[in-house]
């Protein structure tokens, strides 16, 4: 389905397996960073530029395509805290 990330592959001993992923799951919000610069008054007034600043976020994946998907998740090393990846899955029961 267009704009729908779903889980095709989970490894073996891997964090996933251990929190429950399962093939089939459906992706629907991840953890992003984004870098923006921050400038202080005093900066500004002194002719500078500011200095960069991450942001953590929680970001839906509904309707993106795979590789904004892919973004998001690789900006997660930015992170000046090195902070653990969140995943929002849904998973859909065969009843």
């Amino acid at each position: 389905m267009p704009g729908i990330t779903t889980v095709d592959e989970v490894g073996e001993g891997s964090n996933a397996e251990l929190a429950g992923v399962k093939v089939g799951d459906i992706l629907r919000a991840c953890t992003a960073c984004q870098v923006s610069m921050e400038m202080p008054t005093w900066q500004l007034m002194a002719g500078g530029i500011g200095r960069p600043k991450t942001s953590r976020m929680m970001w839906s994946v509904d309707g993106k395509v795979f590789e904004e998907v892919m973004e998001a998740l690789i900006s997660n090393s930015m992170d000046p805290q090195a902070r653990p990846v969140w995943l929002v899955v849904e998973r859909i029961e065969d009843v």
